[in-house]
């Protein structure tokens, strides 16, 4: 995916191409993500409209769902302190690298 926008900034800038594993993630196991992972979001309130965020915490409640707090790597980007806790069914893919976007 291409970033727009400068959410994720300095770590990713507008224009670099982010690659990742499109998959149904959980907290544990093989495809599992952890605290500190770059993920791609979908909320359910915004369907087809996808956030790059980082995972700064995950928890289970007492019903055993696993929630997670997502934060910009910008602090002037939109993120868990406008949203709250998402649940983690609204990953759809975990960031392994970029490629820079060429300047000029």
């Amino acid at each position: 995916m291409v970033v727009e926008g400068d959410s994720m900034s300095p770590t990713y800038n507008h224009g670099d191409w982010l690659f990742g594993r499109w998959a149904h993630y959980a907290a544990t196991g093989i495809f599992g993500i952890k605290a500190n992972d770059v993920v791609v979001i979908e909320r359910e309130d915004q369907p087809g409209i996808f956030y790059v965020k980082r995972i700064t915490e995950i928890r289970k409640s007492g019903n055993q769902e696993t929630s997670i707090f997502l934060l910009s790597d910008n602090e002037a980007g939109t993120d868990s302190r406008q949203w709250g806790w998402l649940p983690i069914s609204t990953v759809r893919a975990k960031i392994y690298f970029r490629i820079k976007r060429r300047k000029g």
